[in-house]
């Protein structure tokens, strides 16, 4: 980089060591290969990006922003010189409401008289999610704070029970390993209501939502159907409900004489996510909300096609036996009765995930 460049642009980009602010192009020059690896699509960095005026296409010349999607997560930069992997932490969030306002229902004392002592005590609901998944639960541009229309929920199930909610942001294929060993007393976080799930945990629906295929707009006319996925690779998030799904259709595709699927596992779907838009995998299947959040966050340079298929009940799951079960059941009912239930999916633009019921275990299949 000239030194013009960097006089213009290390005063718009800095991270924090300590008390130094270190620009950012001293850091990619140090080891530009390892850093362009940790680059992820994610909204936190993208906005961080912007409200410093800079996009990454303005210097297409260094070797970190040719391969840049949509910006760098200044985190995951840090996190590449530490050489840490793609390992999620568990951290701690305090939930909000978003910068649109919805009222909270008022505290139901008939409800929340059924809530187990244990936790009347206690005060605050530990819930784990797996906050990578935009619309759903992502990192807010505070880079703490976990949002989405599945945290406003909470929220509002927290105040009808008269509870605090304390959020855990831990990888999704721990979670229910998690609600077993009592570490957490639930978790929201877009998982699907399974008989096979049932027989771990218990589940109390609240949405429903189908699955979609993704994959960069100029390959759009490429995947209309999932039989169009046989001999391609496809990006999956491991311990999700979409795997066993496609590795079916992966059975059928060698059944009709065609290709079988290359599936790759990812941890997060942060990670899944990049590896189509960099071209490690041809497509990806994910819930049909992120998709639409997808397009809108890439400016559609990466798209759901064709219809969503595998639709089913989304559940918040919790250890059996708990005693929160019927609670939680009753709580959602009445939000789901409430004018909030559907301001809050209005307001991340999911309302077709709107069920009218919510049920304790309501798996079909």
């Amino acid at each position: 980089m000239s030194e013009n460049d960097r006089e213009q642009n290390s005063s718009l980009l800095l991270i924090k060591f300590g008390k130094q602010n270190i620009p950012l192009w001293e850091i990619v020059e140090t080891n530009p290969n390892q850093i362009a690896s940790s680059l992820i699509n994610h909204q936190q960095c993208r906005e961080y990006l912007m409200s410093q005026s800079f996009h990454a296409q303005q210097n297409s010349r260094h070797p970190i922003f040719r391969t840049m999607v949509t910006c760098i997560t200044i985190s995951a930069v840090l996190c590449s010189l530490a050489a840490c992997g793609t390992k999620i932490p568990e951290s701690e969030s305090t939930t909000n409401i978003g910068s649109e306002q919805i009222t909270l229902i008022a505290k139901d004392d008939s409800i929340a008289s059924l809530v187990p002592q244990k936790i009347k005590d206690k005060g605050t609901l530990v819930v784990a999610t797996d906050a990578t998944a935009p619309p759903n639960e992502s990192i807010a541009s505070d880079g703490k704070t976990i949002e989405g229309n599945e945290i406003d929920f909470l929220n509002q199930i927290g105040s009808i029970l008269g509870l605090k909610i304390k959020l855990v942001n831990i990888s999704f294929d721990s979670i229910i390993p998690g609600l077993q060993a009592g570490r957490y007393d639930l978790t929201i976080s877009g998982m699907r209501d399974t008989k096979e799930r049932e027989q771990q945990v218990d589940f109390v629906t609240y949405a429903k939502t189908g699955v979609q295929i993704f994959t960069k707009a100029d390959n759009k006319d490429k995947y209309n159907t999932v039989s169009d996925l046989c001999g391609h690779s496809v990006a999956m998030q491991s311990g999700t409900v979409q795997v066993k799904s496609i590795e079916k259709q992966s059975q059928q595709c060698v059944a009709d004489g065609q290709k079988a699927i290359n599936i790759k596992s990812f941890k997060t779907q942060s990670d899944q996510i990049q590896a189509v838009s960099s071209g490690q995998a041809d497509a990806g299947v994910q819930n049909y909300p992120n998709n639409v959040y997808l397009a809108k966050s890439t400016n559609n340079s990466m798209i759901g096609v064709g219809e969503s298929f595998d639709e089913g009940l989304w559940g918040m799951a919790l250890p059996k036996e708990s005693g929160m079960a019927e609670p939680l059941q009753k709580a959602t009912q009445k939000l789901i009765d409430s004018p909030q239930y559907k301001q809050i999916l209005s307001k991340w633009n999911v309302e077709k995930q709107a069920i009218e019921k919510s049920v304790i275990n309501g798996a079909e299949s």
